[in-house]
């Protein structure tokens, strides 16, 4: 098959994804139109397979602005039509997504075209509802243009159909899982409490230090930030709490070792993938309870979910308080759903069928 993918944003959840399935579907030609954002790679033609080819989409930005969205609607017109014998068209976030449904309409690939939004546009809470509701009606029109939606997790999908979003299938996020369990962390004193991501208004970094701070000179627990961000301010530092700045994938995976419970105050996911990485690790879950994350809790069989900061304190609390036996059967918990539920093989497997029910 040549499956053609469209993002303007080829950078972080997006890329990961992108470099995951393309390398998955390695019998496949895979063409990625993309646009740059700042934390994309600079060496981003370098990284993909041989399999992968890669065209710049240099009018594609993510803000509305319709001077420059009809340029990059045209020079995705342009690029689109020097491709030969697409067999799938599939696009990646919601600006790829409305203008390549609008594309997708002219060339007549609507049927061979899907949507993947890696993270509903109106389910943002840094913007307003009237902003909201206009990104729903956005969502809404280009649905009528072509192809279906793609929802990353069940949760996702039941946001998509609740704002009149039609045409919705789910396959989940999923990431490598290792046939062999991990070596079970024994809970450590003092208890870490960890998570993986870029400091921005999405994953509430002011939440994190409120419950931090409640637990301020109680030597039993610590807590840490893998990442860095424009919102690191928010985070009060000091011998409990600790931001570890930007790091290489590899030191993700090292820092998330020390880690004995992941903590999540995401405000809104798609189904993210720093908490199966935690996973796969056999960590623990103590997450916000979002669109996404819910996906990925068995409420007191790996972890728990929670509504806000007196709920946290209280799930930390009963959490200090567990057996060992009890925190071995949260890690084990969390391995076999991530194995069940959302690895590679599975991902892979559901997109080959998706890709082959409108070709066949």
């Amino acid at each position: 098959m040549k499956i053609v993918h469209v993002t303007e944003c080829l950078a972080g959840g997006v890329l990961t994804f992108l470099l995951n399935l393309t390398s998955q579907l390695n019998n496949d030609e895979h063409v990625i139109i993309y646009g740059k954002r700042d934390n994309t790679p600079a060496d981003i033609e370098n990284i993909f397979g041989d399999n992968v080819s890669l065209i710049y989409w240099k009018n594609a930005q993510r803000e509305i602005r319709p001077k420059q969205d009809f340029a990059a609607l045209k020079e995705l017109l342009h690029d689109l039509k020097q491709i030969s014998d697409i067999d799938i068209l599939q696009l990646h976030s919601s600006k790829a997504g409305v203008l390549g449904r609008v594309a997708s309409r002219i060339l007549g690939l609507q049927r061979r075209t899907f949507y993947l939004p890696h993270g509903v546009s109106f389910a943002r809470q840094d913007v307003s509802s009237k902003k909201k509701l206009f990104y729903v009606w956005i969502e809404k029109v280009a649905n009528l243009f072509a192809g279906k939606v793609i929802a990353c997790s069940s949760s996702e999908r039941d946001l998509l159909v609740a704002n009149g979003i039609k045409n919705v299938v789910v396959i989940n996020n999923g990431i490598e899982v290792s046939d062999e369990e991990p070596v079970y962390k024994k809970p450590a004193n003092p208890l870490v409490f960890g998570t993986v991501g870029r400091l921005t208004f999405q994953k509430n970094p002011k939440l994190f230090n409120e419950i931090a701070q409640r637990f301020s000179g109680d030597d039993r627990v610590k807590f840490l930030w893998i990442g860095d961000g424009e919102l690191r301010h928010e985070i009060l530092e000091n011998e409990q709490v600790k931001v570890t700045g930007w790091v290489t994938p590899d030191e993700v995976q090292d820092y998330l070792k020390k880690v004995d419970v992941y903590i999540s105050t995401s405000l809104w996911e798609g189904l993210p993938l720093s908490v199966l990485e935690a996973m796969a690790q056999g960590k623990p879950l103590l997450l916000s309870d979002c669109v996404g994350n819910v996906d990925t809790v068995k409420e007191g069989s790996n972890g728990f979910l929670y509504h806000d900061a007196e709920e946290a304190v209280e799930k930390i609390q009963s959490l200090l308080n567990a057996s060992g036996e009890t925190m071995l059967n949260f890690e084990m918990a969390s391995y076999k759903l991530v194995k069940e539920e959302f690895s590679l093989d599975l991902l892979r497997d559901a997109y080959t069928s998706l890709y082959k029910s409108v070709l066949f």
